[in-house]
This record gives structure tokens, C-alpha cells and sequence, in this order.
């Protein structure tokens, strides 16, 4: 058994994972991906699916997608984690077949997901700001799901914890916004997003 302290035990587990539900949801039909596991820059996404081949094995290589589970979120129930890995597999099959999903910089979901997660293992939800966007197992995909061994996610990144300063202080709180960099300032903790990013701030310690 590896450390229990090394992404390699989550990552092994997420494309052991993979590899079942290609075959049990996909008929075996997807390209092998890139699975990784990094921070949330999105503030709020569980995982996504890159829209271009970001990684390849040499300079002639075709290259293969990019299949990222979020490191704050791997400590949910396992099969809320497994509805995430479908979801970003929905994606990956829709690259394939050249159906365009999704659209403002990936965050709305369009009725063409809708239509291939429902095709595997997915109910679909609309959101007014998302689309489609919201899904979780149907019922023959969870009893499937709970028939796996859930083990394998003990480990996840906690989030920055936040920092109280003393109540005469005047120094102000620095938030940078994740995707584009801005910068914004404030005497007290505030909740914003980016009007040009459409995420929420972060703190800067």
C-alpha cells in the first residue's frame, strides 16, 4: 500500500474509478485523460475537463484531455465525488464527438449536456446563471456507485483559514481575484466577484 499522504493513492483511485464507469456508463468510448488534482481557482467548481489537449508524451503527439478533481472537495460523500468524475466524463465525450456543451469560458451548460448526462447515469438541473449545470445520480447509477468501495479519499486540501486582526487595527485586507490577477482592497472582509471573471475574490495573506 502507498502513503496514505501522497496524491498518487487519491489519483490511482479516481482512474481506477474512471476505467468502471467508461465501461459500466460509456461503453468503453472515451480517451483515457489526464487525471490531476489541484486547487479550486474557480471558487465553486467541484472538477472540470479541459476543452483542449493540454498534456502530451512527445512533440508528435495528438495529447490527451484533462480530467481535474478539485482539492478542497474530495472530502464529500463518495458518491457526490463519483457524480463529479461522470460529470467531467459527460464533457470529455462531448469533446470527442465534437458537441460544444458549454459556453461563456465553460460555466453555462447548454441543452446539449443536458442530453448526453441523462444518456449516462445523470439527472440534470437548471440553474438560471449556469444552465444545465447542476446533476446528480440516477438511481441505477448511485445503487451502482455504492456497490464500489468508496475507500481512497481520506485525503484533501483544506482551505486558507482566515486571519483575525485586533479590532483598532487599520490596515486593509488585499483580495486578488483568482483568474485575471485583479486586485482589490478592503478594511474589513468583504464577498465579491470579479465583474470580468465571474469569480468570487480570494483574501491575500
Amino acid at each position: 500500500m502507498g502513503n496514505q499522504n501522497s496524491l498518487q493513492v487519491v489519483i490511482g483511485k479516481l482512474e481506477e474509478l474512471f476505467n468502471v464507469f467508461n465501461k459500466q456508463f460509456f461503453n468503453n468510448e472515451l480517451q483515457k485523460p489526464v487525471i490531476t488534482v489541484s486547487p479550486d481557482t474557480t471558487a465553486g467548481a467541484y472538477g472540470w475537463c479541459t476543452s483542449w489537449k493540454a498534456w502530451k508524451d512527445d512533440e508528435d503527439s495528438d495529447g490527451y484531455y484533462e480530467i481535474n478533481m478539485c482539492a478542497e472537495h474530495l472530502n464529500r460523500p463518495f458518491e457526490e465525488t463519483c457524480e463529479t468524475l461522470i460529470h467531467e466524463m459527460v464533457h470529455l465525450l462531448n469533446l470527442q464527438n465534437d458537441v460544444q456543451d458549454t459556453s461563456r469560458s465553460g460555466t453555462y451548460h447548454n441543452k446539449k449536456f443536458k442530453v448526453t448526462a441523462e444518456q449516462h447515469g445523470l439527472i440534470v438541473e437548471k440553474d438560471e446563471r449556469y444552465g444545465w449545470a447542476f446533476t446528480r445520480l440516477n438511481d441505477e447509477a448511485l445503487k451502482f456507485v455504492l456497490s464500489l468501495d468508496g475507500q481512497g479519499f481520506g485525503l484533501y486540501r483544506s482551505k486558507i483559514p482566515k486571519v483575525k486582526t485586533s479590532s483598532g487595527s487599520s490596515s486593509s485586507r488585499k483580495y486578488v481575484c483568482p483568474s485575471c490577477g485583479t486586485i482589490i482592497r478592503a478594511t474589513k472582509e468583504v464577498h465579491v466577484k470579479c465583474g470580468d471573471c465571474e469569480v468570487e475574490f480570494e483574501e491575500e495573506f
